[in-house]
């Protein structure tokens, strides 16, 4: 009986010791659990007022607000360029001269050959002025006695006409009369011979006229003869020339040249003693306003809108933010070939709220364009946030009230809001701004969190 006891008793004993072994290595495992926590440093972000608007990020180049070409026609060396790469210069300054000598002897000397030419041209002019009015003179009297030999005519004709109509009269009445002494066969033959005589005076008549209009007609051509002449020395040799003068001084003015805008040498394609090899000779950007010209995705492009709000940082000037709109959207979509390859997307210019000189033509910038105004939220790190029972929970790094110092982790439950890509809004619990909160406490590379532990921490900037 005792064996079989102790055959009962032993296994006992044996679960009772294996049963205390295992909780003393269970007991071991926390601890050093807890030790490897205590050991461990866990990045920690302040919670803390955060803008929480829906952005857009990509990158651009600072461009400037308007270009202008300088150009030129003329095929003639440069004598002086005031301006050098990158200088900045205001409208109306003068950029550089071509050298004028060529086209000042040239124009020299057409102006002396017509100054010449004038003095000729106007006595000329004025010998064909008297032979106008002459000519017009030998007109008036040429009518004059072409209209004498009509009325000559006419008279002649009705004064034929006259005696004839008399002569009938007389007769007709020594008929009517039965006047037996009236010699009626003389009377008739007189008739007769005047009427056949009546068609050469209507043939002199018609004679007279004719002879005005030829006479009219013959002063007329001389007269417009001598007038083709005076007409062309007004629109002859002599416009021709005065054209060609103008066209000279024209060039020599353009010899020096001045800028259209204020803004920014940005290329410089002529030099001292040089002849432009195309009609570009320089380029200035506008920097009244600073604008940034950026290549957005297609998959973007449909969510920006000119007016949004944008905000734009750059390498050059750490900690700086400035504010900018976006005012211009090209609706065509454009391919860029850069070092790293090429890609497309579509062209999209913001423009700075107030310009700023430190952002310089070419410089690189990064641009967040505000697609949906949130505006700053209680917020904590997205990573911070864990889910556990359907709730979420955060874990805070409080300072540790012991002597043995550090941090105490402690479980916060929260209501989420509103996300952005690193935070998200706190619409409720137990978090408060400046509550250090653990990144990644659950899940993570590290170990995993757990309510009172001791913690070490790294406090990251935002």
């Amino acid at each position: 009986m005792a064996v079989k006891k102790k055959t009962i008793i032993i296994p006992a004993v044996i679960a009772l010791l294996a049963g205390g072994g295992l909780y003393a290595c269970s007991a071991m495992s926390k601890a050093a659990q807890e030790s490897l926590i205590a050991n461990t440093k866990y990045s920690v972000i302040p919670a803390g007022q955060n803008d929480l608007s829906k952005v857009i990020s990509t990158t651009g180049k600072v461009i400037g607000n308007g270009t202008v070409d300088v150009t030129t026609k003329l095929n003639c060396s440069v004598s002086k360029v005031n301006v050098s790469l990158g200088d900045m210069v205001k409208e109306g300054d003068l950029l550089c001269e071509f050298d004028t000598t060529e086209l000042q002897e040239e124009y020299d000397s057409l102006k002396e050959q017509m100054d010449n030419s004038d003095k000729k041209e106007k006595s000329d002019s004025s010998k064909n002025e008297r032979d106008l009015e002459a000519a017009k003179s030998k007109k008036d009297a040429s009518l004059a006695r072409a209209q004498r030999e009509i009325d000559k005519a006419v008279t002649a004709r009705d004064d034929a006409y006259n005696k004839y109509n008399n002569l009938c009269n007389e007769y007709n009445s020594a008929l009517e009369r039965g006047d037996e002494n009236y010699d009626y066969t003389s009377v008739w033959a007189t008739l007769e011979q005047l009427k056949s005589g009546l068609s050469n005076y209507d043939d002199a008549v018609t004679l007279a006229n004719d002879s005005y209009k030829d006479t009219e007609s013959t002063c007329d051509d001389a007269i417009q003869r001598i007038q083709d002449v005076i007409d062309a020395e007004a629109f002859g040799s002599t416009d021709d020339n005065q054209k060609k003068l103008d066209k000279l001084a024209e060039q020599i003015e353009q010899c020096k040249v001045y800028a259209s805008q204020s803004g920014i040498i940005t290329a410089l394609n002529v030099n001292e003693g040089s002849v432009p090899s195309s009609p570009s000779i320089m380029t200035i950007v506008n920097t009244d306003k600073t604008v940034i010209e950026l290549t957005v995705k297609e998959t973007d492009i449909t969510k920006i809108e000119e007016g949004m709000t944008a905000k734009v940082t750059s390498k050059v000037l750490p900690g700086e933010e400035f504010s900018a709109t976006i005012t211009r959207i090209v609706n065509v979509v454009s391919n860029d070939v850069t070092a790293e390859g090429s890609s497309s997307g579509y062209k999209v210019e913001v423009t700075l709220d107030e310009t700023n000189d430190k952002l310089l033509i070419g410089m690189s910038a990064s641009v967040d364009v505000v697609i949906n105004e949130i505006g700053e939220k209680l917020s904590v790190p997205y990573s911070g946030v864990f889910e556990e029972d359907g709730a979420e929970y955060v874990y805070v790094a409080e300072p540790a009230d012991d002597n043995e110092g550090g941090y105490i982790a402690k479980k916060k439950k929260v209501e989420k809001g509103e996300e952005s890509d690193f935070y998200v809004e706190i619409k409720g619990g137990e978090v408060k701004s400046g509550d250090l909160v653990i990144e990644d406490p659950v899940g993570g590379e590290l170990p995993d969190v757990s309510d009172g532990a001791r913690v070490q921490v790294n406090e990251k900037k935002k």
